[in-house]
């Protein structure tokens, strides 16, 4: 049984290589994307949480937070968060990414939507 469904968005395939195979071998479910999906899609997946690399985010301010609204529990992937951001997602682990942060921060944003 999968330990949970997570959207994992990020735009260089071998950071989404990298996070898939992670995850994966945590238990969760993983469905990948190089860039951010339409709200509709993302609204019949139901997905438990999304991991998120900063770098996809490459529209306007407020069309990011709209999707960190739509897409909570939000863990963010960056090396430096954008101040604005911050307050929208559930956590952010600061890239590069050291031991099991990802994995940890995952399961305090699916815990905090108990």
């Amino acid at each position: 049984m999968a330990a949970g469904r997570l959207l994992v968005i990020a735009p260089d395939n071998d950071l989404r290589r990298s996070l898939v195979f992670a995850l994966e071998a945590e238990g969760y479910e993983v469905t990948v994307r190089a860039d951010l999906p339409d709200y509709s899609w993302l609204a019949r997946q139901r997905f438990d949480a999304t991991v998120l690399d900063q770098k996809a985010l490459t529209g306007a301010d407020y069309a990011s937070i709209a999707f960190c609204v739509k897409a909570y529990p939000v863990v963010l992937l960056a090396a430096h968060a954008h101040p604005w951001l911050v307050q929208w997602v559930t956590d952010v682990v600061e890239m590069p990414v050291l031991g099991n942060a990802i994995s940890a921060s995952v399961r305090r944003a699916m815990h905090s939507e108990a």
